[in-house]
């Protein structure tokens, strides 16, 4: 049972880091890459939301289940449809991903802020790190709005440093003989 999942663990590795590795070669074609697989994630997770809500008891339904699946699911659908459709599309969907990546990013940042504030009042150590987390979302968050095509391909290196890194730790865990575990908590 060990070696398949060895093999597994190898295979996958290699594959994350060579996705990775193709991510400095290529920034902007990954990035669309991913934009698509985003795009049809979000289509498929607005017809969860619809399907949810109607496999739900009446009672327990939630109208904003309903209508986050439809806004989505018309959204992706939408994004797709002109992405494939014209010349610029693909442009324009990593174009509004980036956009709305910055706002959430945005309420990130003052999420992790007004936490270093509670932090710092109950005198935690270590809440400066929360602080540098909301700077980064808020510097983060100006590149984003200001130049989304650019913010995209920089999260899109971001994303492929991380497969690598990740790849390359989930290669030497698969290798070493022993598997990672988290302690109980």
């Amino acid at each position: 049972m060990y070696s398949i999942n060895k093999t597994g663990g190898v295979i996958v590795s290699i594959v994350m880091m060579i996705l990775g590795l193709l991510t400095f070669l290529n920034p902007f074609s990954l990035g669309l890459g991913l934009s698509y697989i985003v795009t049809a994630g979000l289509g498929i997770y607005g017809i969860a939301n619809i399907v949810a809500y109607f496999r739900v008891q009446p009672a327990h339904r939630n109208g904003w289940t309903l209508a986050n699946g439809i806004i989505l699911s018309l959204l992706s659908g939408l994004m797709l449809w002109t992405a494939l459709g014209n010349t610029y599309g693909s442009v324009q969907m990593v174009s509004l991903l980036a956009f709305a990546m910055g706002f959430l990013t945005l309420l990130g940042g003052i999420a992790q802020i007004q936490s270093f504030i509670i932090l710092r009042r109950s005198s935690v150590p270590g809440a400066g790190w929360m602080l540098a987390g909301g700077i980064f979302n808020l510097a983060l968050t100006l590149i984003l709005l200001i130049n989304p095509l650019a913010g995209w391909i920089g999260i899109t290196m971001i994303w492929g440093l991380y497969l690598t890194v990740s790849g390359l730790s989930l290669f030497a865990e698969s290798c070493s003989g022993t598997r990672g575990v988290y302690p109980a908590i």
